[in-house]
């Protein structure tokens, strides 16, 4: 079993950056569109009530978009960036007509607003017409600018017994020996203290022909498991959990609403098509 998780990068504490623009669009260019997850500082997905991102230009909010946790996978925000010269009736903001414009993104929960700590995915948004970009963003405070919250980080250090600072936490190390750094359990929503919790997919059994697999989900978070009969080819596999068993029906997906094992029967596989004999689960 293999846990394939998005490692992150850490760009600035300042969540600002710079993106290029057509200096001209005649007729107006398709709008460019931003997309990503928002994640608290314990590494969950954001998903709150009158929840958004906010794109600024020169201090003025060019777009916004609402933060919601159906979207896509690994995905609850998708912003529309305008594009266009200003020279057609379509309402366009004019700082946009700039080669090169600093903006900032924003994350407004109900009547406040969070400046992120860290935007990954892009350190430069090349905004072409039509095109999008990945930009993830994470809340909350990062003191040692190490890429993982400190009050997830602080979590660890209550855990283990205490006597560490911050900067003992490194993302790159695995506190509990379970084969995970410590930025991917924070990303999967495990935790880095204990082993035998960690990120895990199990072959349970197999019923003629048809492995049942167990893992722990986690709330707000997407699972999909994927199979390959030589660990070189992987496709994504369906499953069925016992919640379908009146219905039948199969799933690629499964979106987590709270914390539990979850059990989940793969095949019947197609006449002829190569048997997956190795099974990976990927969190988004």
């Amino acid at each position: 079993m293999k846990a394939s998780i998005r490692p992150l990068r850490w760009v600035g504490r300042v969540a600002a950056l710079m993106f290029t623009l057509p200096l001209l669009a005649f007729p107006p260019a398709p709008h460019h569109e931003v997309f990503g997850v928002v994640r608290d500082e314990q590494g969950n997905p954001i998903n709150a009530a009158k929840a958004a991102v906010l794109l600024e230009v020169g201090g003025t909010l060019v777009a916004q978009a609402s933060i919601s946790s159906g979207l896509d996978l690994g995905v609850n925000y998708r912003l529309t960036i305008p594009l266009d010269a200003g020279v057609t009736a379509d309402k366009y903001k004019p700082t946009a007509m700039l080669p090169t414009v600093p903006f900032r993104l924003r994350v407004k929960i109900g009547n406040v607003s969070y400046l992120p700590i860290e935007m990954t995915g892009a350190s430069t948004l090349v905004t072409q017409p039509g095109g999008s970009s990945r930009v993830d963003l994470t809340l909350g405070e990062d003191s040692d600018g190490d890429g993982i919250p400190d009050a997830w980080e602080r979590n660890v250090i209550a855990a283990t017994g205490g006597g560490k600072s911050l900067a003992d936490i490194n993302p790159g190390d695995d506190a509990d020996g379970d084969g995970l750094s410590n930025l991917q359990e924070y990303l999967a929503g495990t935790y880095a203290f204990d082993p035998a919790d960690g990120f895990a997919l199990a072959i349970r059994s197999v019923d003629a022909g048809r492995p049942l697999l167990e893992f722990t989900a986690i709330r707000g978070r997407s699972y999909t498991i994927h199979g390959s009969a030589d660990m070189q080819s992987w496709t994504a596999v369906p499953f069925r959990l016992g919640s379908d068993a009146a219905t039948g029906v199969t799933r690629e997906v499964y979106v987590s609403n709270d914390v539990r094992p979850i059990r989940a029967l793969t095949g019947p596989f197609a006449e002829g098509e190569a048997t997956p004999r190795f099974f990976k689960l990927i969190v988004h």
